[in-house]
């Protein structure tokens, strides 16, 4: 493979990677905060319902549609008619997209009980009042979040990886530090409390965007307003963006599904499969995210330049990229779930009910961890070659056997059910891809031994024994101290847990090294030693 191809999506994906793990890593602080003062109670229900309205539209227009069908266009340009031209590209579509956000931003608010109360027919009446409130107060953040996507995936496009990825911490914490505001200086009550997250929520979405600024002045930018609607590179971004639009539409409509369906379920339900969503986005925002944020620029050059050849070594490398990290990752949450939950969120109003409902979602979106990794690798292929009506038909079959398996796995296993129809759906959209991948673009070859795959499942296979015979050692240890807490023990056996499974995968790569796994651990252990020589 190119050694060019490798240094930059390795770099670029471990750069990526590195920022979105702090990031996540807030947000996980964020849940614990969330977790310890609302539980699984319809207060929880309801921020969570109010929080996916306004970050549906953001996919929309922000960071989804527009940024796919933005980028293979911007590098285009960049290559063929220099900086100056992809400049004001940018700026014209930074100036039509704030006027649309504004607009939209306002009829949010106006139209708040309207749009959940058809969004989420099945809620309480407390949990819809309650819900149309929070969301008036938050629509709004999909302005300022709006912009940062798009800012984001400007800078992206010029191998600026890292506070891109970093910015979205910024909500965390803004979100964060309004909540311990008001419950510990403040005092307040638990009802008032989750309007201060609301107010989080808003001066995250500011800090987020205002934090691009100096960067993008760095690769060049001067900020002007140009409104020019029916040029030819306008015309050219519309007509790939409003299939996108469908496109990502219908690939959120499956977080609304998931509320939606779960709004007929017990009060909890909702915040449960929030949980369990978030803690399995952890490990796919860091890496599955990540590396499909970075090839999609590296696809678009390569593309741009028809060099086919790159074009498959990548695909090829991005893919056993994820499936290294994320397949261990998938063994270690689903048979660790009860530990972490517990170690992560069992304080304040978050009981032993609400660990054991988080556990079930945790479990079942994760069984598809993998395969949502693969689709964000792949995926971008389209966009690349300009093709965003394929994305569009796949995503609208994916939706409709969503649906379908979420209606029926819940009546047999609730809230539940509709965790596993995502992972169902996800390991049959991989597979849907590939297939329309090899006849749309004949030219591109996927390289994935067979014997590289049966070394994967082996390292799997003894990860899966190792954990089963350390958690039964590990619980007798723990469970017969009884001087410590039951946070410090549940602390001691999740890092022993996850160290026991970490050496045990380096000791399964290492010994039967599977393709591309020297490359990969060669570059990161470079780049970290040049992070500590710094």
């Amino acid at each position: 493979m190119n050694k060019n191809n490798i240094k930059n999506i390795t770099k670029n994906s471990a750069v990526m990677s590195i920022a979105v793990f702090f990031s996540r890593i807030l947000g996980l602080v964020r849940d614990q905060v969330m977790a310890a003062f609302f539980g699984t109670s319809f207060i929880n229900d309801a921020f969570n319902i109010a929080f996916y309205i306004p970050n549906l539209l953001r996919q929309l227009f922000g960071e989804g549609a527009l940024s796919a069908a933005f980028v293979p266009i911007y590098n285009e340009f960049g290559l063929k008619r220099g900086k100056n031209y992809q400049f004001i590209f940018a700026l014209n579509v930074l100036s039509i997209l704030s006027f649309f956000l504004l607009v939209l931003s306002l009829l949010g608010v106006i139209f708040a009980p309207l749009i959940v109360r058809i969004i989420y027919p099945g809620l309480s009446v407390e949990t819809s009042e309650l819900a149309i409130k929070l969301c008036r107060l938050m629509f709004p953040y999909m302005f300022f979040i709006g912009l940062s996507s798009t800012f984001i995936a400007i800078l992206n496009s010029h191998n600026k990886f890292f506070i891109t990825g970093l910015s979205s911490g910024l909500l965390n914490i803004g979100w964060i530090i309004f909540v311990l505001f008001g419950a510990y200086v403040l005092k307040k009550e638990t009802s008032d409390l989750v309007y201060f997250a609301a107010y989080g929520v808003m001066l995250g979405g500011f800090l987020q965007t205002i934090i691009n600024l100096p960067i993008l002045k760095k690769v060049g930018y001067h900020f002007k307003i140009i409104l020019r609607v029916k040029t030819t590179a306008m015309k050219m971004l519309w007509k790939r963006f409003l299939p996108g639009v469908i496109g990502v539409g219908v690939r959120e409509i499956y977080l609304i599904t998931d509320a939606l369906i779960a709004s007929f379920l017990p009060i909890g339900s909702i915040t449960a499969l929030g949980f369990g969503s978030r803690l399995m986005q952890l490990p796919l925002g860091i890496f599955g995210i990540s590396v499909g944020t970075a090839v999609l620029p590296e696809y678009s050059r390569q593309f741009t330049e028809k060099r086919w050849t790159d074009i498959s070594e990548t695909l090829s490398y991005s893919l056993h990229f994820i499936l290294y990290f994320l397949a261990p990752i998938t063994v270690i949450m689903i048979m660790g779930s009860d530990v972490f939950i517990r170690l992560l969120f069992q304080r304040g109003l978050f009981d032993e009910t609400a660990v054991q409902m988080t556990k079930l979602a945790l479990i079942y979106y994760t069984i598809g961890l993998s395969f949502l990794g693969l689709n964000q690798v792949i995926t971008p292929l389209f966009y690349a070659v300009k093709d965003t009506k394929t994305p569009v038909k796949i995503a609208a079959c994916m939706l409709f056997l969503n649906i379908t398996l979420k209606i029926i796995l819940m009546q047999f296993m609730d809230h539940a059910g509709i965790a596993l129809g995502t992972s169902i759906t996800a390991f049959v959209q991989f597979f849907v891809i590939l297939i329309l991948l090899k006849k749309k673009l004949p030219e591109i070859k996927l390289l994935v031994p067979l014997k590289n795959i049966l070394k994967l499942f082996i390292i799997l296979a003894v990860l899966v024994a190792i954990i089963w015979i350390s958690k039964i050692f590990l619980f007798n240890i723990f469970s017969s101290i009884e001087q410590t807490s039951g946070f410090i023990n549940n602390l001691f056996y999740a890092v022993s847990l996850l160290t026991i499974a970490f050496v045990t995968v380096i000791i399964g790569f290492h010994f039967l090294k599977p393709v591309y796994y020297q490359e990969v651990a060669s570059r990161l252990i470079a780049r970290l030693r040049r992070k500590n020589n710094l």
